[in-house]
């Protein structure tokens, strides 16, 4: 049942998708204008475009005193020019149902709009003047700080987000990714408009940037719109910098107590990102390690209601297992148990083809709407892989061997860093630093 309707999704959604993908269609193109890099992929199914302009380095770019710099300045910025006056632009926006915005991430910042082509040319203008004619005045910028406070100490309180919060810190102690692309108490109360002005006068550069445009748009127009606007920006100077993966000496816990209904843990370990040729196998290893343990901690002993594996998207990338228990050491030992098969024990090649093909519908799923085919080839073109490369994914896939899947098993599950929260009491130690 399982290959029927993976074959199935593939008919529907698969055969475009994985065209488009994989750069053999003229759909997909990558050029410059004016040294400004463009990826466009044509789609003529729908009639929504996504426009997204990538900033490239993320936490590479911070300092401990200047964290969530680029979130705020987007965040709290309003448009100079006189035909977008701020209420005149947000009814535009709300009333044919686009948005303009931006999103921050440890690599990389991104300022987008999505709208429908029937907008695109007016609404190009409104992005263009968001993006590089950025303006702040006290009464927004004190409003978007007191909001992003607010955020920040509400993590502290939402146990899910705290813990991943300290585990993450916790696993790049010591590298750049420590710092918080959305920023930190001590940073956010301090960072003044001027602040906000000159690091976008310093930082908005050719050499940073990256436009990913993905919809009904024709190339031409799209070049004539672009040398209008963004290719006015100067090129600067800029290094891409791709921090290595992160190594661990030995295996950690970190015990916060904390009076709660349950008890969380989190536990991290390095492993390979896009442009590591283990990424693939790791991804299946993952998907397994997940299934296995829904099916032994909650469906076999109902230790868990939503026991976890996960492998993160970063440049210098972790996976993880993750768990709420109120019997957590017994919870722990089983997880363990089971990266640990991992590692001994081949995987069934039935199983191992059945997870494949459920990976993949869910990867041409998630890859239906515009805006995160754009994501896509951004995150391989940023990530060093490249955007024709990182469409040979299906492929690679489909590639991966049981002996794979346990070769990275053994590499990588491993030295784990591990985060509690809840009653200490509960949990031993020993087991969680014992491999």
């Amino acid at each position: 049942m399982v290959r029927i309707y993976s074959f199935l999704v593939f008919c529907l959604f698969g055969a475009s998708s994985l065209l488009a993908v994989n750069g053999d269609s003229t759909g997909t193109f990558f050029f410059e204008v004016k040294q400004l890099p463009v990826i466009l992929r044509q789609i003529s199914s729908n009639e929504t475009i996504s426009a997204q302009l990538y900033l490239r380095g993320g936490v590479e770019n911070l300092t401990e005193s200047n964290q969530g710099i680029e979130s705020f300045a987007f965040n709290s910025a309003v448009l100079k020019d006189k035909k977008y006056a701020d209420k005149e632009w947000g009814r535009l926006l709300s009333g044919v149902g686009a948005q303009i915005g931006a999103a921050h991430h440890k690599d990389f910042t991104i300022v987008s709009l999505r709208c429908s082509g029937e907008y695109f040319d007016k609404l190009w203008e409104v992005f263009a003047d968001y993006v590089m004619n950025t303006g702040f005045y006290d009464e927004r910028v004190e409003v978007t700080r007191q909001r992003m406070l607010t955020e920040i100490r509400q993590r502290k309180d939402t146990p899910d987000t705290y813990i991943r919060d300290l585990a993450e810190q916790q696993f790049y102690a010591g590298s750049p990714y420590e710092l918080s692309p959305g920023g930190v108490e001590s940073s956010i109360s301090k960072v003044t408009m001027k602040d906000m002005r000159d690091y976008l006068k310093d930082n908005l550069k050719k050499r940073r940037l990256l436009l990913v445009v993905v919809g009904n748009v024709e190339r031409k127009p799209l070049e004539k719109k672009i040398r209008k606007t963004f290719a006015k920006i100067s090129k600067g100077k800029y290094r891409t910098a791709r921090p290595s993966a992160i190594e661990h000496s030995q295996s950690k816990l970190e015990v916060v107590e904390r009076d709660l209904p349950t008890n969380y843990l989190l536990g991290l370990f390095s492993a390979p990102s896009r442009r590591d040729s283990n990424y693939y196998a790791m991804s299946i290893a993952i998907d397994i390690l997940k299934a296995r343990l829904f099916e032994e901690v909650r469906t076999k002993r109902n230790l868990s209601y939503a026991p976890d594996a996960f492998l993160a998207d970063y440049f210098s990338n972790y996976g993880g297992i993750y768990a709420t228990s109120d019997h957590p050491d017994s919870t722990a030992k089983i997880m363990l148990a089971e990266l640990g098969k991992l590692k001994t024990e081949l995987v069934d090649e039935k199983d191992l083809r059945d997870r494949i093909n459920m990976y993949l519908t869910r990867y041409y799923l998630s890859n239906e709407a515009n805006a995160e085919q754009g994501l896509f080839l951004a995150r391989a073109e940023l990530s060093g892989v490249g955007w024709r490369q990182g469409g040979q994914i299906v492929e690679n896939l489909r590639k991966v061997t049981a002996t794979d899947v346990q070769r990275v098993a053994q590499k990588y599950f491993r030295k784990l860093q591990f985060v509690y929260l809840g009653n200490p009491k509960l949990i031993d130690e020993a087991v969680l630093t014992s491999m």
